[in-house]
């Protein structure tokens, strides 16, 4: 694979950033680390009380409650990539395994949902179905929690990498290529796949909420120079929350704000969803990648030093 496709669509290139434009946070400086020692953590997720994340490297999916020690879930994973969680089970991508795993987050036996995938990468959740975009296939996928056979729901797509789900309908980012391409995407249910946003360079990470769909744009070689933007749920003009983001990689919403990493220049970010000043949560972050959102905090991981770290928000 070339650096660009590890940068951007694996997330391990070697790419270079500025700095963005942001007001520092009292604990911008570099974050409380919850867990050390991990081999490249590269995505991150919760239930509100625990932690989960993939350590892609050393294959394994761990877990960490309040108050204890990370714990290993899943071991022998072939490069783990995605991960989401329900109220009862862990489930994730296997990027080069070409896999769709679950398990119980009490743990036991993983259970493989689908396999001989493409590169699967961003994966998401409803109450019945699995979501996942197969990147280097250019498709999206889904199956159900309990296993069965996959379904395609959308192909020909250029990149497909982060995804959502909301109210039925799915979205999710296209990377494109070399060129300022990449789409932003909808399928509402017995529908076909429509652009909410195109011409995008390189977008990565996106969330939903009830009335819009946020993202990042990674950004293309030689500056990367990212954003993060939103717009309307079924699409429109797209709205810049903070240009100048060099490098930004995965983010998290909650009710007021979103929340990003921006990989290259080693930063956590927020901004207000109606816009404003961004606000820096951790700075000096070797490889920020995967970012989780609870009530109190934001966490995420960093890649290069293999730490689970958290703000207040």
């Amino acid at each position: 694979m070339t650096p660009r496709t590890l940068c951007v669509i694996a997330m391990l290139g070697a790419c270079g950033g500025g700095l963005p434009q942001a007001t520092p946070h009292p604990e911008a400086a570099p974050g409380a680390t919850v867990a050390t020692g991990q081999d490249y953590p590269i995505n991150v997720a919760g239930d509100g009380a625990s932690v989960f994340w993939t350590n892609h490297l050393g294959g394994q999916v761990m877990a960490l409650a309040p108050g204890g020690a990370p714990r290993e879930l899943a071991e022998h994973q072939d490069y783990p990539l995605g991960i989401a969680v329900d109220q009862t089970d862990v489930y994730w991508t296997t990027l080069n395994g070409g896999t769709i795993m679950k398990v119980a987050k009490t743990g036991g036996a993983p259970v493989t949902l689908a396999h001989a995938e493409f590169g699967p990468s961003g994966i998401a959740l409803d109450d019945h179905q699995v979501y996942w975009t197969n990147t280097y296939g250019g498709a999206v996928m889904t199956v159900a929690k309990t296993g069965g056979t996959p379904a395609r729901l959308a192909a020909k797509q250029a990149g497909p990498a982060g995804i959502a789900v909301a109210a039925g309908v799915v979205y999710w980012t296209n990377h494109g290529t070399e060129l300022a391409d990449g789409s932003v995407m909808r399928l509402a249910p017995g529908g076909a796949p429509t652009a909410i946003a195109t011409g995008l360079a390189a977008p990565q990470g996106l969330a939903v909420d009830a009335r819009a769909v946020y993202w990042v744009d990674h950004g293309l070689a030689p500056g990367f120079d990212g954003a993060v933007k939103t717009a309307p749920l079924e699409g429109g003009a797209p709205t810049v929350l903070a240009a100048g983001q060099r490098g930004a990689q995965e983010l998290a919403i909650d009710g007021a704000a979103v929340y990003w990493s921006n990989e290259l220049e080693g930063g956590v970010h927020r901004i207000a969803k109606r816009g404003g000043a961004p606000v820096a949560l951790a700075a000096g972050q070797a490889r920020p990648y995967g970012v989780y959102v609870d009530q109190a905090h934001v966490y995420w991981v960093v890649y290069r030093e293999g730490l689970i770290r958290r703000a207040a928000k």
